[in-house]
Formats: C-alpha cells, structure tokens, sequence
C-alpha cells in the first residue's frame, strides 16, 4: 500500500460519511408535508430537541420573574436543528473526498511521468 493509495480512501471514505450524514439523520426528521414541494420541505424538515416545556403566552409573568438578575436561557435554547445544516456538512465532505481523490491521482500521474512536470524556479548552477 502506497501513500497514493491511502490518499485515495481516505477521500472515498470523506465521500461515505458524507453519503451517511442525512442517511442516519432521516428517522429523526419531522415536518414533512406532501403538500409542499421540494424546497418547501427542504426548508420546513427539522429535528426536534424536545418537548416545549415553556409556559404558554397568554399567562401573566410575576413580578419577581421580570427582575430576575440571569437571563432565562430556555428562551434561546434551539428547539430544532434544520435538515439543510446536514446538507451542509454533507456537501463540505464531499468536497473534501473528491479534493483528496484528485490530488492523489495528480501525484500519481507526477510520478509516472517523471521530471516531466515543471517544479518551479530552481535556483543554484
């Protein structure tokens, strides 16, 4: 096994995560509507962290509870992760995958056809 060789599955393996991301997100996605179309349920697939366990709108905040000397961090807590943040990664790994395959196929290519590749200035006599 050559350094080209692992050059190149270790981009294939990049390329395998990237295929398994949303794979193993999938059971845990909710919002799905056959209604909508392809972005629509791009943007509206979600998954969600948990039960919302604030109190409703409509109930009075006391007094006490308005001059509290901390914020109340259940307020910023994420309720959902979108789906499209996998995405995201998932195409980030791609990328990664195919650079590393590329460039492991252009060392290989340097190497069969010798000094036939320019290095760059050399100095020196």
């Amino acid at each position: 096994m050559t350094c080209m060789d692992l050059e190149k599955k270790i981009g294939i393996l990049l390329i395998a995560i990237g295929i398994c991301i949303p794979l193993c997100t999938i059971p845990y996605l909710s919002g799905y509507s056959r209604d909508k179309g392809i972005f629509g349920n791009l943007y509206s697939l979600a998954i969600d962290l948990g039960a919302d366990n604030r109190a409703p709108a409509d109930q009075s905040i006391t007094l006490q509870e308005s001059h509290r000397k901390f914020p109340d961090f259940s307020k910023i807590k994420p309720r959902r992760i979108p789906f499209r943040f996998f995405l995201a990664a998932t195409l980030i790994f791609f990328y990664m995958g195919v650079v590393r395959i590329d460039r492991a196929r252009r060392r290989e290519a340097g190497q069969r056809e010798g000094s036939d590749i320019d290095t760059g200035p050399q100095t020196g006599s």
